[in-house]
């Protein structure tokens, strides 16, 4: 059954007519992933052979778990995703599950949570108001009661979907933590967070059913575009790369032909578990 969560209407209020944004990219964890993360194998096992289940570890990729602390010059501090749970460097399974445990590799230290990357750079973990979930999957909402002052907002197609889905699907029910101002938005093909320009919303499914990309307008006047999941790397966008595991492959695919189109406008951009582009990041998108 599908818990129901209000409505929050967009735009929210904060926005100020010409506002720009910083944005700080956060690694809170590095995850070994199969080689084929990024690329599917084709034919019809190409699932399975991509699992890399007869791959030694040591020929596995590194890929960053992220977040993203923006600071809006009149809506204040929010972030994009959480990352992974401060908990999950000393033992996953509280926290992921038992399954989750056994199965990923996560290199963490309590210190690469949120949190402490938010308060080092001079912001207050409590006065984060606001996350704005690009999806619900395990390694985005990991980190969620970590601000249990925050409300936290979803596309309701996404939401619908965690709420229907599990582990197979990429979702962690207990993520879904009830205690926490859950709030669902409406997002259609596109909408503008602040009603400001400055925080812009698209809907591209194919990861999942109700996930979100973004285009931010910086402080400086440049554009950054995060992709999330709907783009894993820089190299997803540039050869068109149909990645290991995904909801709707059409829809995917409708998807990133968005992304790639806006990246070609866009000054900057960071995918969803590419290191390279939060090297590219130098700490601060201004």
């Amino acid at each position: 059954m599908t818990a129901t969560v209000p409505t929050e209407s967009l735009p929210l209020a904060g926005g100020r007519e010409g506002a720009g944004v910083r944005v700080h990219p956060l690694r809170t964890a590095n995850m070994l992933a199969p080689p084929a993360f990024l690329e599917r194998p084709g034919g019809p096992a190409g699932l399975l052979r991509g699992l890399g289940v007869h791959v030694p570890r040591s020929r596995w990729i590194t890929l960053p778990i992220p977040c993203f602390l923006v600071e809006h010059p009149s809506a204040g501090p929010f972030l994009i995703d959480t990352g992974l749970h401060a908990s999950v460097a000393s033992d996953p399974a509280p926290n992921l599950g038992r399954v989750a445990k056994a199965l990923y590799s996560i290199d963490m230290a309590p210190t690469d949570a949120a949190p402490a990357q938010i308060r080092a750079r001079g912001v207050d973990p409590d006065a984060i108001g606001l996350v704005l979930m690009t999806h619900l999957h395990y390694d985005h909402a990991s980190g969620a009661t970590q601000f249990p002052g925050a409300t936290f907002l979803v596309d309701r197609r996404e939401w619908d979907a965690a709420n229907r889905g599990g582990m197979l699907q990429g979702y962690h029910r207990p993520h879904l933590d009830p205690a926490l101002r859950w709030r669902a938005i409406d997002a259609g093909s596109e909408a503008d967070l602040f009603g400001d320009g400055s925080v812009r919303l698209f809907h591209t499914p194919g990861h999942t059913p109700g996930h979100l990309s973004l285009l931010l307008r910086l402080e400086g006047g440049e554009s950054l575009l995060v992709t999330a999941d709907a783009a894993y790397g820089q190299q997803t966008l540039d050869e068109r790369l149909v990645p290991l595991v995904f909801d709707d492959r059409e829809a995917y695919l409708d998807s990133l032909d968005r992304l790639i189109a806006l990246s070609r406008e866009a000054d900057h951009v960071v995918c969803g578990h590419d290191p390279d582009g939060l090297k590219r990041a130098d700490g601060v998108f201004a």
